[in-house]
């Protein structure tokens, strides 16, 4: 019964949200596209090459295009392709390789690679566990919002470290779990520190009762949640939990020239000088992820002695 009702205000929250700027944004897929009026063959990647631009703008003083241009380069959860083949055509890295676990978009990021007549681009089916690239292949891995989805971060950069030639850079950008807009609900709401307030298993039943109802969201039902990557806690389908406090032993194996965190409020001086202040090492991690927008590392692989 308390479930419920809990459920049942998760709901009416997030419903009162879409007459507000933190309504939904609608899903992701072909399909929710398509019932969007969106007709265009690869609306995705299309969507992804037009920001494509924002990654490079989450490491200001960082030359990454620079770091790409004329070398080898893995796109570690490469989506819909868009970013990637840019990688190749704007930025001239010497070959791309994207990698994602799913068959779906894979296919669609080759159709649309070859559609332009990208052949530089090259798609992979990876798994959960592995990268299917030889050791020491890669000059730069770049990754955007996807350490954050993998089953398991430390296989993820035990992977990536694999990959990457000694002295090569990791660019990675992520969200940490507990950050007031990282509960990657956007499809449905935007309303922050929902995750805060209800818990994953509530959310989801709120959620779900109303992808029930409202096929305009074009997002399917959601999964139950799973317990977070160190088993600690339940989180929401998806994520794995990965949080600031994590950081440190995860990136352990490489040399870390550089973490930022970006803050989630930083239109205006005072606000920004707040958050810049709580987002820093004064503060306990729970109050840094939580102002935390996004984390972008930069990781260097350490020559053999």
């Amino acid at each position: 019964m308390n479930r419920d009702w809990r459920a049942s205000l998760a709901r009416r929250l997030i419903l009162a949200s879409q007459g507000t700027r933190f309504r939904g944004q609608g899903g992701y897929s072909p399909a929710a596209f398509a019932g969007r009026g969106d007709q265009r063959p690869f609306p995705q990647a299309e969507r992804e090459s037009s920001a494509f631009r924002d990654f490079y703008n989450l490491f200001p003083g960082i030359a990454v295009e620079a770091a790409i241009e004329g070398r080898d380069v893995l796109d570690f959860g490469s989506g819909y392709g868009g970013r990637t083949v840019d990688y190749a055509r704007l930025s001239r890295a010497r070959t791309v390789i994207g990698v994602e676990p799913f068959e779906a978009p894979v296919k669609l990021s080759r159709d649309y690679a070859a559609s332009l007549g990208v052949s530089n681009v090259d798609f992979r089916l990876c798994t959960q566990t592995t990268i299917p690239l030889p050791d020491a292949s890669i000059d730069v891995v770049v990754s955007y919002d996807v350490l954050e989805h993998v089953a398991s971060p430390p296989d993820a950069v035990r992977e990536i470290h694999r990959v990457l030639r000694p002295g090569g850079k990791a660019y990675l950008v992520f969200p940490v779990y507990f950050g007031a807009a990282s509960h990657h609900l956007d499809y449905v709401t935007g309303l922050p520190g929902l995750h805060w307030v209800f818990s994953a298993r509530t959310l989801v039943r709120a959620v779900n009762s109303i992808l029930a109802e409202e096929p305009r969201f074009g997002t399917n039902q959601q999964p139950a949640p799973q317990l977070s990557f160190d088993a600690r806690r339940e989180v929401l389908p998806l994520l794995n939990g990965l949080s600031g406090w994590h950081l440190r032993d995860l990136f352990a194996s490489f040399h870390v020239e550089a973490i930022r965190r970006h803050a989630l409020l930083r239109r205006r001086p005072i606000a920004r000088s707040i958050t810049a202040f709580l987002t820093g090492p004064p503060a306990p991690f729970i109050v840094r992820d939580a102002l935390t927008s996004s984390v972008a590392c930069v990781l260097v692989k350490r020559a053999p002695r």
